[in-house]
């Protein structure tokens, strides 16, 4: 283990109990397509606990007994890579401009997710930008990441925020008042004015502080001090869920 992958992890997490859809499983060990499952299901035998299923829909995990057409599907364990990203690489598998994170995955642990059969090959959960470091997590398991990234699940997020300009103390309180009541953001790109949900900030320094969001707004922290008439200098993400970094 380096300075940048901090944690690599063969199964789901601890507290998390993964699922599948019956469809996902059979694109990924390669009985049909995206398209195609729904027929294959209906036109199969795919048996899930002495069961037969039709509906390519249905949910599975890795203690469910599977069998396709007789043959017994064992759904191979999910892989997660906690990195600790460095300031200039992107989330995307391939950029013109910066280096991507996929370079920092070990080598073995790419070509095990590669030639692993019923795995995908590992993409982000979530986001984050090239000038934002901190806590990423790479998996193979889609149920995992489209919880994390649900808005309704409320997933915390904590970032370790430098400020540009000075916040003293009076300015702080109204700063976390407004935070905890949630703001409107400016537009930005992509992303329209909208309200934050409600966010937990606590100060360091004057200079430094801590905030907690709950959702997956486009530049959601940058926009929210943007909002308060500061600028953030430096945004490190520390905590995602249960899992976290030393700041």
């Amino acid at each position: 283990m380096n300075k940048i992958i901090k944690q690599i992890l063969i199964g789901s997490p601890k507290n998390f109990e993964s699922k599948k859809t019956i469809s996902s499983v059979l694109v990924n060990f390669g009985f049909c397509s995206v398209r195609a499952a729904k027929n294959f299901c209906l036109r199969n035998e795919v048996v899930v606990n002495g069961k037969k299923i039709s509906d390519k829909k249905s949910l599975v995990s890795k203690s469910d007994e599977i069998f396709v057409n007789k043959e017994k599907i064992i759904i191979p364990d999910d892989v997660f890579v906690l990195i600790d990203k460095p300031l200039g690489f992107v989330t995307s598998r391939v950029s013109d401009r910066h280096r991507t994170v996929y370079e920092l995955v070990p080598e073995q642990v790419t070509d095990y997710c590669n030639h692993t059969r019923g795995l995908t090959p590992l993409h982000a959960v979530g986001r984050l930008d090239a000038d934002t470091t901190g806590l990423l997590i790479l998996t193979t398991d889609g149920f995992f990441s489209h919880y994390m990234t649900d808005p309704k699940n409320e997933i915390p997020k904590e970032y370790l925020v430098t400020l540009r300009t000075p916040v003293e103390s009076p300015e702080q309180a109204e700063y976390k008042s407004m935070c905890e009541r949630g703001i409107i953001l400016p537009a930005e790109k992509k992303a329209p004015e909208e309200k934050s949900g409600p966010a937990k900030l606590s100060f360091i320094s004057q200079t430094k502080c801590k905030i907690t969001v709950t959702e997956g707004k486009f530049h959601e922290v940058r926009r929210i001090f943007g909002a308060l008439g500061n600028e953030v200098s430096e945004l490190r993400r520390t905590k995602l869920w249960e899992f976290s970094l030393i700041p």
